[in-house]
């Protein structure tokens, strides 16, 4: 029987009567068929809105419109060896008409972790009301209910920090410091990995590094300022850069912050587990790096790497593993939580490991004080703009006191 969706003819006998009930149910079925789900890049289209994933750090995944204002997407990790449970969204609704957009988001492989955060420009975020975010009970779904208006809105797992943003952060922060800028190495794309660089013709060496994880956006939050603290032009970061060379990579995974990954680069590796064995370009270009400085004659005095994680810690060295000089990650956390607010954190000093990760391999290698700094997904941003400056401020004032 081909059904015609369109008026029913006014001519009926007692056979079409009996399937009447029937015709109507395949009509409500047929006539009222909803859109294919479509994959990854292809616009997802329900009657109200658009969900789309054409920008950088996007993750979309599968989406199917499953009513006029209501939309299902499927969140999957880059690759199906992603231990971590890190499940990154970002997209954009763009409405056709004002309304709330419904989004259902299917977690495969993880459960919900970050709390949505919407913008109207890509750039200035804010944190999804309370009311407007559905949890299931074992965090495989959530349930998001977006206001629209007349003009697109991004939603995502953490605000985006994206690759235009680094590039001019490092721009205005060589030129504002005067600190020069250097090519590190390229990504497994190709894409090149920039630093900074102030005092080369120091022996003693400060290196710190961001984004090896692509979601961890709050410790960029915290690199930021952080870094720009050493580089200022107050009298303690002058003093310090007269004796210390500074080295800062603030993105060393370009490739995995631009597709959205939860975890790896586009070499399906966690680049924080490839200190030692080296296995991806990225990495690479940090070994090359270090034995540029070692057969310099320079040596690293202190190693930082900022990630993120559900609450503000440090993971350090324990007594039983100590570094050169002795104690000296205790005595820096100690005199920076004496004068914190309310930003509290923990020291996890542990001890090494064989996990080839930039903390361990920094230690074994140097024997320096080595840190994985982390900051909570959901800290507050200002609290952790102000907590890293007096980080680096009670850094510098405490490696300025060491005798090298």
């Amino acid at each position: 029987m081909l059904i015609n969706c369109g008026i029913i003819g006014t001519t009926v006998n007692k056979t079409t009567l009996y399937w009447l009930p029937l015709i109507g149910l395949l009509l409500l079925g047929g006539c009222a068929a909803r859109p294919p789900a479509v994959d990854a890049g292809t616009v997802c289209v329900a009657k109200t809105f658009t969900v789309t994933d054409a920008f950088e750090g996007a993750r979309r995944g599968r989406c199917a419109a499953i009513g006029a204002a209501n939309v299902r997407i499927d969140i999957r990790a880059e690759d199906d060896w992603v231990t971590n449970d890190s499940p990154w969204f970002a997209f954009k609704l763009t409405p056709s008409q004002p309304g709330v957009a419904t989004v259902t988001m299917r977690y495969y492989g993880a459960a919900h972790r970050y709390w949505p955060k919407t913008s109207n420009d890509g750039i200035t975020w804010t944190r999804l009301a309370e009311d407007r975010v559905g949890v299931s009970r074992n965090g495989k779904r959530a349930k998001l209910s977006v206001p629209l208006g007349d003009q697109p809105v991004w939603v995502a797992a953490q605000e985006l920090i994206t690759t235009p943003i680094y590039d001019a952060w490092t721009r205005r922060a060589a030129s504002d410091s005067n600190i020069d800028s250097f090519l590190l190495g390229h990504s497994r794309k190709g894409r090149p990995i920039a630093g900074l660089d102030s005092n080369a013709a120091a022996r003693d060496v400060l290196l710190i590094v961001g984004r090896q994880h692509p979601p961890e956006v709050s410790g960029a939050v915290a690199f930021f300022p952080f870094a720009e603290t050493l580089f200022a032009d107050s009298e303690l970061a002058r003093q310090f850069r007269s004796r210390f060379r500074i080295i800062a990579v603030p993105i060393l995974n370009p490739d995995g912050v631009i597709a959205g990954h939860w975890r790896h680069n586009l070499g399906e590796t966690d680049l924080n587990r490839d200190w030692g064995p080296f296995a991806q370009p990225e990495t690479q270009a940090m070994q090359t790096l270090l034995d540029d400085l070692d057969a310099s004659g320079a040596k690293i005095r202190m190693f930082a790497d900022f990630h993120s994680t559900k609450r503000n810690l440090l993971y350090t060295q324990s007594a039983e593993f100590p570094t050169d000089p002795p104690g000296f990650t205790p005595t820096w956390l100690s005199n920076t939580e004496k004068r914190l607010g309310n930003y509290s954190f923990t020291n996890e000093a542990a001890p090494v490991s064989d996990q080839a990760n930039s903390k361990n391999y920094m230690f074994k290698r140097y024997g320096i004080p080595a840190v994985t700094f982390e900051v909570g997904d959901e800290t507050d941003r200002a609290a952790t703009r102000a907590a890293a400056v007096v980080f680096a401020e009670e850094l510098m004032k405490l490696l300025l006191s060491q005798d090298y």
